[in-house]
């Protein structure tokens, strides 16, 4: 069921798409530890959005304001919340990962850490939510449309979809600012933590129907 009064994102949106999230996450911490340098950041992180739209695409539902893309909201439905290897092939994370090792900050985190600090974002996630849900995954505004109400008009129609469904929904943000403003829409923390011994604090939230 498509959400009315959203535009969904098609394919070949997912340009555009990313560069939005690029601007929106530019600046959130994990972000900056898994790419430090804000050049290359600016350079490579369009590879990443682009591999996380293209999965929302495929297994989930990812919708903007309208087709001039002021921000995006991507959505997991109940069973497809995380990726696992061949969904990640399938939607591109080879070319993410050839990305990051383009990187040429020494400051640069190897493979192998980077892999521990997301698993255990996502294994936060599995150990606290086990029934059916919906996954907000990622949300971001462009810059120039921020503080225009674009954020509530990507994520109010899904809880009220959720609602009449019986799912919660689950989101985790890396930001303290953001953690209110969740808290507005109903959303509850229920943990707050460092991710391993990162200085990332990492705030799992969740709305009941």
């Amino acid at each position: 069921m498509v959400l009315k009064d959203l535009y969904l994102v098609k394919k070949k949106d997912v340009n555009q798409a990313a560069e939005v999230l690029t601007n929106a996450f530019h600046e959130d911490p994990l972000i900056k530890l898994i790419y430090p340098n804000e050049k290359e950041r600016r350079q490579l992180t369009p590879i990443l959005w682009k591999f996380l739209t293209k999965d929302g695409i495929r297994y989930g539902e990812v919708y903007a304001p309208s087709a001039e893309i002021e921000g995006i909201a991507k959505w997991l439905p109940p069973g497809k919340a995380h990726l696992g290897v061949w969904r990640t092939i399938v939607s591109g994370g080879l070319k993410m990962g050839m990305a990051l090792a383009k990187q040429k900050d020494e400051r640069k985190l190897p493979p192998r850490r980077i892999a521990q600090i997301t698993d255990e974002i996502t294994k936060i996630h599995k150990d606290l939510v086990k029934e059916p849900h919906w996954y907000l995954a990622s949300i971001g505004i462009s810059s120039e449309h921020q503080g225009k109400g674009f954020g509530s008009k990507l994520i109010k129609p899904m809880l009220e979809r959720s609602e009449k469904e019986g799912y919660p929904v689950f989101l985790e943000t890396n930001f303290e600012g953001n953690v209110g403003l969740y808290e507005h829409l109903g959303f509850e923390v229920i943990d707050e933590r460092k991710v391993l011994d990162t200085e990332i604090i990492n705030w799992a939230m969740i709305r009941k129907p």
